[in-house]
């Protein structure tokens, strides 16, 4: 093999190796504790993303940006095609939301709004909680993957699979792609831009 191929192959192999050791083996649902003690620290946080939702003949496509206070949400939802747009305020005491072909809606809960205004049906209750990477207090069943990471959570009628995580700056180890099914529907995110805040800073 010439020098420089040899050179090449190595760097590959180098860059393969690093990518396969960034992530910590650590201990089953330690990053989940990580992750709780975080949350509690930093209550005030935001994310941005792409939403995708099939009904299994159909699909579609929304960009997202998600704020929290505590216990108090606002999700901007916008489609990627068409230029619909709509906001979504919610807590455990109800929610709020209003934008395109909707006017202005109430509900005891964000889910039937969401599905109201976009068609599709998409947990966004419990996605408050899996998009950080934390069981929802419906009573989640977690499943963690062999190197202590969330692999898997249940709460019927919706599964979800987390199939990849990042490591934001200097923060705990966080979600960056999963899916959500409950047949026929599911609902593919993609999470960026993760940011969070001490409120009492």
């Amino acid at each position: 093999m010439q020098s420089g191929a040899r050179f090449l192959l190595l760097v590959a192999l180098a860059i393969a190796v690093g990518a396969c050791a960034v992530r910590e083996q650590r201990p089953e649902g330690a990053w989940l504790e990580e992750r709780e003690a975080w949350f509690e620290m930093y209550s005030v946080w935001e994310v941005s993303g792409r939403i995708a939702v099939s009904d299994g003949e159909r699909g579609g496509q929304l960009s997202f940006d998600w704020s929290a206070q505590g216990e108090q949400h606002e999700v901007r939802l916008r489609t990627l095609a068409g230029g619909k747009q709509w906001r979504l305020l919610f807590n455990p005491h109800g929610a709020l939301l209003e934008g395109s072909d909707v006017g202005l809606l109430r509900g005891p809960d964000p889910d039937s709004l969401v599905a109201e205004a976009v068609g599709w049906p998409i947990p966004v209750s419990r996605l408050a909680w899996w998009l950080r990477g934390l069981g929802s207090p419906a009573g989640d069943r977690v499943v963690f993957a062999a190197d202590g990471t969330m692999a898997n959570i249940a709460e019927p009628p919706w599964t979800l699979e987390y199939q990849r995580f990042t490591q934001p700056g200097e923060g705990p180890l966080m979600p960056a792609r999963m899916q959500a099914d409950s047949p026929p529907y599911q609902v593919r995110l993609v999470m960026r831009n993760w940011r969070w805040s001490d409120p009492g800073a």
